[in-house]
This record gives C-alpha cells, structure tokens and sequence, in this order.
C-alpha cells in the first residue's frame, strides 16, 4: 500500500458507497500535511531572513579581507621589486668575479688561508712585540747615555767616538719621573 492509499477511506466490496467517496482522502491527514508544509515553509522562511540580514555583515567582512589580502599583495609586490632591483645590482659583479676565479684558484683558497693563520698571523703578532721591544730598548739607551753623559771625562769620551765637546748631553731624565 502507498502513503495515499493508507489515508483514504476503505471501500469494502459489499460497501454502499459510491467508490468515488473511498478516493477522497481523510481530511485529518490532509490538515497535518498542510500544517507540517506550513510550519516547514515558515521555518524555511525565518531561516533565510536570518541569512539575508547576516548578508551586509558577512560582505563588509568580506570585503575588509579582501582589502587586507590586497594590502599585503602590495606589500609582497614591493618586497619582490626590492629584492630584484639588489640581484639586478649584485649579478653584473658577481657573474665578473665568477670569471675572474679559475678552479684552480678556488681549490687553492683553504689552503692559503691556512698558511697566512698558521704562518703569516704569528709574524705578524711578532712584529708587534718586536716594535715594543724596540722602543724599549731605546728607551734604556736614552738613560744610559744620560748618566754616562753625567760622568766624569764624558767628553773625551766623545771626542774619541767623532763627537764634539760642544754637542748637549742627552737629555737627563728628571729625579721621579715615569719611565717605559
């Protein structure tokens, strides 16, 4: 039996009744039908009223991310011009360099660098204490001219070395003060 036939009046064959009154369905059923349909169209309708008054909300929304995602597309747009106008800069000099170096020189490079760390970087540091040496030793000389200037027949001792008699002594240094 379908849905129809259940909710029609049922005709027996011995019945009196004409069988276009059995065809009619009940009006109970078709009353609860209506009223299910009605209530559905309602909530239907309550339901899209909702969603057509969240429409300006939702498309202001929509519309601030797309104005924020346009921002940050001109951001990036800036960021990748920047960055091409540097390689652009940097691939003229670097492409001149790439030619200059040979293999040979690239594969030589670790093992200069070890040699002037290992050898030149010490002599260098040599140097260094060599010339404060230096300059203290000079210092000690200065003050040992002075008191050889202080002692007696200093002069003669001048003359024989080719100096005059005449020529200043060096400087004396002065009782107290700092030396190196």
């Amino acid at each position: 039996m379908t849905g129809y036939e259940s909710r029609v009046a049922k005709r027996p064959e011995t019945s009196r009744v004409p069988s276009a009154v059995g065809a009619i369905p009940v009006v109970g059923d078709l009353m609860k039908q209506a009223d299910a349909q009605a209530q559905w169209m309602q909530d239907l309708l309550e339901q899209n009223t909702r969603l057509v008054g969240q429409f300006p909300a939702t498309m202001k929304t929509f519309n601030d991310s797309l104005e924020r995602f346009n921002q940050t597309v001109a951001r990036l747009d800036r960021a990748v011009s920047r960055i091409e106008r540097a390689s652009k800069n940097l691939t003229g000099p670097v492409e001149r360099l790439a030619d200059a170096l040979d293999t040979k020189t690239l594969r030589d490079i670790p093992d200069v660098l070890d040699a002037l760390r290992s050898e030149a970087l010490p002599a260098l540091r040599a140097a260094t204490d060599t010339q404060r040496q230096v300059a203290l030793l000079q210092s000690t000389l200065d003050r040992v001219i002075a008191v050889v200037g202080d002692l007696p027949g200093a002069s003669i001792v001048r003359r024989m070395a080719g100096g005059r008699p005449d020529e200043p002594a060096a400087p004396r240094p002065t009782p107290g003060a700092a030396s190196d």
